[in-house]
């Protein structure tokens, strides 16, 4: 009798701790919403709503394993840096973020965007008593207003930007100092920091593309026909320079046989006289006298 006592003991101690064992996992899993112990991730903070009152307690739970009250929830809120991204690769993920899609005065751009940003834990309650439930889901809270700021400030950007300034490495960087800052002036009031804002890539929509394409195209044919025109006149230049050359050549040539020619002629006005060798002597000697 005292044996199955002992055993009935036994099985109702057993009992307990094992519901205990589960309790614990369940209240654990469940990350602040019932009683018993709550685990706060690393890089994580919490905070505490007395559920009696509606009101935070002051002060914020650190990162670690805590005893929660039956009147508590505990809301776990980020600390730790957080990254935004905005690009082709999430279009086609579950929730995922496409690219930022901006409206320029010509055409549509697309944008590849990357941002972080942290919460400052000092300002967590206040964020909380501002954006309430939305802000206890921080999924919730970027899906509602951090990524449609981001968008805001990037079409604020590159909005008014010129489409072929706005594709180049540095139109790219201007675009995103001038996004972060923008978000910076409105959210770090607020209780978010923003940085590191980076924008990968801009892309054309297809009609744009097309007309880049063609538009390219064209400026190629443009510049070959140019081309083709210097280089029709390097060799206009090149021909009338060797013509002049060649009547130079001419000149002189024609002058020189002219001086051959006239000289030939007065060659065949003079007369050849045949004398004997006794008059020529005579001759001579009577010029010699008269001197």
């Amino acid at each position: 009798m005292k044996k199955n006592k002992w055993l009935g003991c036994l099985g109702v101690i057993g009992g307990a701790l094992f519901a205990l064992v589960v309790f614990l996992i369940v209240s654990l899993n469940q990350g602040g919403h019932m009683a018993g112990p709550t685990y706060i991730a690393p890089g994580n903070a919490g905070l505490v709503v007395d559920n009696y009152s509606g009101v935070l307690e002051p002060g914020l739970m650190p990162a670690g394993t805590h005893w929660q009250g039956p009147w508590e929830t505990v809301i776990e809120v980020p600390t730790a840096q957080r990254t935004l991204s905005l690009d082709h690769s999430q279009s086609g993920t579950p929730g995922g973020n496409g690219p930022v899609l901006v409206n320029t005065a010509s055409n549509m751009l697309s944008a590849d965007v990357a941002v972080q940003y942290s919460i400052q834990g000092n300002r967590a309650a206040d964020l909380y008593n501002s954006y309430q439930d939305q802000f206890a889901e921080i999924d919730t809270f970027e899906r509602i207003h951090l990524i449609p700021a981001v968008k805001e400030a990037i079409n604020y950007a590159i909005g008014d930007t010129d489409t072929a300034s706005a594709l180049t490495a540095a139109g790219k960087e201007r675009a995103a100092a001038l996004a972060l800052r923008s978000l910076q002036a409105e959210w770090a009031p607020r209780g978010i920091d923003f940085h590191n804002l980076m924008i990968r890539g801009i892309d054309l929509d297809e009609e744009s593309k097309a007309l880049l394409s063609q538009t390219v195209q064209k400026q190629q044919e443009i510049d070959n026909a140019r081309l083709g025109v210097q280089q029709q006149e390097i060799d206009n230049k090149t021909l009338l320079q060797k013509a002049q050359a060649d009547a130079t050549i001419n000149q002189l040539q024609s002058a020189t046989l002219t001086d051959l020619y006239v000289k030939d002629k007065l060659l065949e006005r003079v007369s050849t006289v045949y004398m004997p060798s006794d008059e020529i002597l005579g001759i001579l000697k009577e010029s010699g006298k008269k001197q």
